[in-house]
């Protein structure tokens, strides 16, 4: 008998412990944080039965389930996928996306529960931590405008701060980096990638040590673009040949300007030069391709793009979270690894930090955190009631405390960035000081 590893299974037979190895769909429009999972729940056989007619099963992954030997050959709910006298399977079992197992094994070890008030205590511990962030980089991208020669110690000590900052508690941080403004583009962009590279490179577990080699490049990726002239920075409309070429230079500027400096290790270096080398060989400076890139510069490649494409900028609206996912997953593994990018998508969540939600009572939130213990109910701020009206006192509702018997909470969909002309960074100021009742 040949050796089976994957079976299509109907979702109505899923038992616990099955190793789910494809969906019947792109994974993405789905509530799973990762492609290649086992059943551990009746909630996660729940939610497979919404959305799926069928999955397929890797019997060897699998715990505490082995296919019964008539179960090999074509039935009703159970399809070898490579059976060739099966007409069905021939039909259907070509998979619809490429499926790339995580190793979850790779993924840090996740944070405390974190409770809504003890998040709140903490964001504002974070608040510090990204003022004097954006103290220091406002202040050297004025020295280098201004000539004067800059010091990367500086960044280190930010950046520091940053990791301590990260270990302790996530999503504080990652929520601070929805303060966006298209006339600060340049600086916040600079810091919410320095964020944003910190969680990534902890969701996949790089050390303390190599996480401040990580964000102290990240700090400070985008400094060569001092260099480039304002009027083609700001420029709203599409650049010239020329123009792009001469904003493309900003990595090279950047590089050459810390060449050889004690104070910025090689590593963090090369992310100032390397962050838009893409692995098709379509980037630069260099057109690197493949792993001729190196590790920290793919990380912050990715962030790069994420936030630029989520951010409001002189010449295009952001898009939403969960939209950019998307387009980055379609992107690669053309711009980026794809297995990079379905790990940043683990890192960020279905529910990514900034997305504005709808939930199945009619009441509009905004995410503000990631709750690793219970994915799909993260803590969210309430904005506008069932009738779309806003809350005249904003209030964090935690969607994990709604989650029992016939009392229960559920987000129902993810909107577009500009639904309802919420805005974020307003929230993100003024922010929410009690939990409330949903309906209320």
């Amino acid at each position: 008998m040949q050796d089976v590893e994957r079976i299509k299974v109907n979702v109505a037979d899923l038992k616990p412990g099955m190793y789910v190895a494809e969906l019947d769909r792109p994974w993405l429009g789905t509530p799973f944080l990762f492609q290649g999972f086992p059943i551990t729940s009746a909630e996660e056989m729940a939610q497979l039965q919404e959305y799926c007619r069928y999955v397929y099963v890797d019997a060897a992954q699998s715990v505490g389930w082995v296919p019964e030997q008539r179960q090999l050959h074509r039935m009703d709910n159970y399809l070898l996928l490579d059976n060739p006298d099966s007409d069905e399977v021939q039909a259907d079992s070509s998979p619809r996306f490429t499926t790339q197992r995580v190793n979850l094994e790779a993924r840090s070890v996740p944070a405390p529960k974190q409770e809504t008030h003890a998040f709140l205590t903490v964001l504002e511990r974070a608040r510090e931590s990204y003022t004097s962030t954006h103290n220091y980089i406002a202040q050297v991208m004025s020295d280098i405008r201004l000539g004067r020669a800059i010091d990367p110690a500086g960044a280190k000590e930010v950046v520091n701060t940053l990791v301590d900052s990260i270990m302790a508690n996530e999503s504080a941080l990652v929520w601070l980096t929805m303060l966006k403004h298209r006339d600060e583009y340049t600086s916040q962009h600079s810091i919410n990638v320095c964020i944003m590279s910190l969680l990534f490179g902890r969701h996949l577990g790089l050390a303390e040590y190599e996480l401040r080699e990580l964000g102290h490049g990240a700090l400070l990726h985008d400094i060569g673009k001092m260099k480039v002239p304002l009027e083609i920075l700001n420029k709203t409309t599409k650049l010239t040949p020329a123009e792009a070429e001469a904003l493309k230079q900003h990595a090279v500027y950047g590089y050459e300007m810390l060449k050889g400096n004690p104070q910025i290790s090689e590593a963090s270096l090369d992310i100032i030069r390397s962050h838009h080398e893409r692995v098709d060989g379509s980037g630069y400076p260099r057109g690197l391709m493949g792993d001729e890139i190196a590790r920290y510069a793919m990380i912050v490649s990715v962030v790069d793009v994420y936030d630029a494409i989520t951010s409001e900028r002189v010449y295009h609206m952001g898009i939403s979270p969960h939209e950019a996912l998307n387009l980055m997953y379609g992107w690669s593994p053309s711009s980026f690894m794809r297995d990079l990018i379905e790990s940043f998508i683990q890192c960020l969540g279905i529910y990514p930090i900034g997305s504005i939600v709808e939930l199945d009572s009619g009441e509009v939130g905004v995410v503000m955190t990631m709750n690793l213990s219970h994915r799909l109910r993260p803590i969210i701020t309430l904005v506008l009631d069932a009738n779309k009206k806003p809350y005249p006192t904003r209030k964090l509702l935690n969607l994990a405390h709604y989650d029992r018997g016939d009392y229960s909470v559920n987000i129902r969909r993810i909107l577009k960035s500009d639904a309802y002309d919420i805005d974020i960074r307003s929230l993100v100021l003024s922010g929410a000081t009690d939990e409330a009742v949903p309906g209320h």
